[in-house]
């Protein structure tokens, strides 16, 4: 199953209670409530060889819009964790999490939540997983028997295994993830250096400014940092970074991901 784009309520028109006919030959209509319904029944369905496991895999291009709240709720119930990667990907995850500019931008945004950080970056890398569940007979909080519905998830072993030619089904997506880590400390490094050029130019003006109006106390002179207009130029980070990574990308000659299956 791919996940290729996630309609937000914006997008749906003016009230979610409105319904739309899908073009098909089928008369069915549904609203937004619908459409969310489906995405969390779906997977409850047997797939085609009767069982009740699916191939998940979400395409980073649903990053063009906003993520819905809801989306959020069914990556709880149906997304891996952290436990199914392999220690390949683990530490690729660990070092994204520390540089991603998303997450930094989500934390100072309060928009966080236990599992946030997988979901952006399964979803930013298409990372694959298999999700499945099973019933089985457990007890409810009173000691009660009942049937209750379990689920499970499993990494894409497939991205492990090695072609005829004896690469890594996986390698362009590892290649993808370590072009934009280093993408992004690239970035950093060079934001590292200009604060530290425009912190020894102001520490100079500062020194400058305090000596003309040590020397000149009669004078108007403005102390440093009064009356100064500084014009601040808003930084499109996702915008340099595509630009490191493209740079990169051309000299270590890595290829874009190969396309694979994807989800609903």
């Amino acid at each position: 199953m791919v996940i290729k784009k996630i309609i937000t309520p914006e997008e749906w028109g003016m009230s979610t209670l409105h319904y739309i006919h899908p073009e098909q030959k089928v008369a069915v209509k549904y609203n937004y409530w619908d459409y969310i319904d489906g995405f969390n029944k779906v997977l409850l369905y047997e797939n085609a060889n009767r069982k009740h496991s699916w191939f998940i895999k979400i395409c980073s291009n649903i990053f063009d819009r906003n993520i819905p709240n809801w989306f959020c709720k069914w990556w709880t119930l149906f997304g891996p964790s952290v436990k199914i990667l392999p220690e390949s990907y683990k530490k690729l995850y660990l070092e994204w999490v520390d540089i991603s500019p998303k997450l930094t931008r989500l934390q100072e945004e309060n928009i966080f939540f236990e599992g946030i950080s997988l979901m952006y970056f399964s979803i930013e890398f298409s990372i694959s997983w298999i999700m499945k569940w099973s019933i089985e007979v457990n007890n409810t909080s009173e000691g009660f028997p009942c049937l209750q519905r379990i689920f499970y998830t499993k990494f894409w072993s497939k991205l492990l295994q090695k072609n005829p030619k004896g690469k890594l089904h996986g390698q362009e997506i590892i290649d993808l993830i370590n072009v934009k880590i280093k993408a992004i400390a690239i970035y950093m490094e060079e934001v590292k250096k200009d604060l530290i050029k425009n912190l020894d130019i102001d520490i100079k003006d500062d020194t400058s400014m305090a000596s003309a109006s040590y020397t000149n106390e009669e004078d108007d002179t403005c102390i440093a940092g009064e009356g100064q207009d500084v014009d601040e130029e808003e930084i499109d980070i996702e915008t340099i970074l595509k630009r490191y990574q493209q740079q990169i990308e051309e000299s270590s000659s890595i290829s874009a991901p190969a396309k694979g299956k994807e989800k609903v």
